[in-house]
């Protein structure tokens, strides 16, 4: 069976020789990777193409377009190819055993799962989850959470409400069944939008607990304090309430996140100058309507 991966670039040329080894060493020969480059002031587009690989297909975009318009162009180039219908999207700042394909794709056989997660640990820290499962929370504010507590004798498989957009298995079925990604986040929060839609649709995401694979996170934006990050998470956090719970919800939230930062001894004032803005951008921010394959 043939898997499609989708991976985007933007920056990502440190990253992509040993991502692309790991792909080379699959014991599971049969896979295609499409690679959305979003404008990187890298080589790292140069990079695959220069590999010759005839399982890779670079798509060079002109400008960023953002990660979830560039995960559906992937999407689309790979479900026009007549074996199409299994997808896999993939940050490549991982790193993965030769076997992971095909055990990925016996426990989604094995499961008969149309949506499928498996661990990712973290790569500076092997021994420490980045996402063990999760769930969404919509209690106090809206939010994701990941799993991070694994234990050696944890179960194996099980049903989930949240599924990290790190690496997640698709069928072309659930794409047609709830759509692309919402790529009215540009980034983060896209893949909490998908698991909401997934659960409202009664579509079960699976989390396997093996295989795992590694993952550095943070890369090509600067860090999960950089200004560009900290303004697009807060923004698409507060667009992602607005979503499903409300404008009145959305506004209750920003007052009850920023009176929690309040109470945090560390927050600078460069911290502020980013999340308020962000999070008011959120309230009026427009909704796009679902892109469909």
């Amino acid at each position: 069976m043939a898997v499609w991966l989708v991976t985007i670039l933007y920056n990502s040329a440190e990253a992509l020789p040993a991502f692309l080894g790991c792909l080379r060493a699959q014991t599971h020969g049969e896979w295609r990777l499409v690679a959305v480059d979003n404008a990187s002031r890298d080589e790292g587009a140069a990079i695959l193409e220069a590999a010759g690989d005839p399982r890779v297909t670079v798509l060079r975009n002109g400008r960023n377009l953002g990660f979830a318009a560039a995960v559906n162009q992937g999407l689309r180039h790979a479900a026009a190819a007549r074996d199409g219908d299994v997808f896999l999207l993939l940050n490549n700042d991982t790193r993965f055993a030769p076997d992971f394909l095909a055990e990925l794709l016996a426990a989604r056989e094995r499961h008969a799962a149309e949506v499928l997660a498996p661990r990712v640990m973290r790569l500076d820290d092997p021994g420490v989850s980045w996402y063990a499962g999760g769930d969404i929370d919509d209690g106090w504010v809206l939010h994701n959470t990941h799993d991070v507590h694994d234990e050696a004798d944890a179960t194996p498989h099980r049903l989930v409400g949240f599924a990290s957009g790190c690496c997640l298995l698709l069928t072309r079925r659930v794409l047609d069944t709830v759509g692309l990604l919402d790529e009215s986040f540009f980034v983060y929060w896209e893949d909490t939008d998908l698991s909401i839609r997934l659960g409202r649709a009664g579509i079960p995401i699976h989390y396997v607990r093996d295989p795992f694979l590694l993952h550095e996170g943070g890369g090509s934006s600067g860090g999960p304090r950089s200004p560009v990050v900290v303004r697009l998470f807060n923004r698409h956090h507060i667009l992602l309430i607005r979503k499903y719970q409300g404008r009145a919800a959305a506004l209750r939230s920003v007052a009850r996140l920023l009176a929690k930062k309040l109470r945090q001894p560390h927050t600078h004032h460069g911290a502020w100058r980013d999340v308020v803005p962000a999070m008011l951008g959120g309230l009026v921010a427009p909704l796009k309507p679902v892109p469909r394959l």
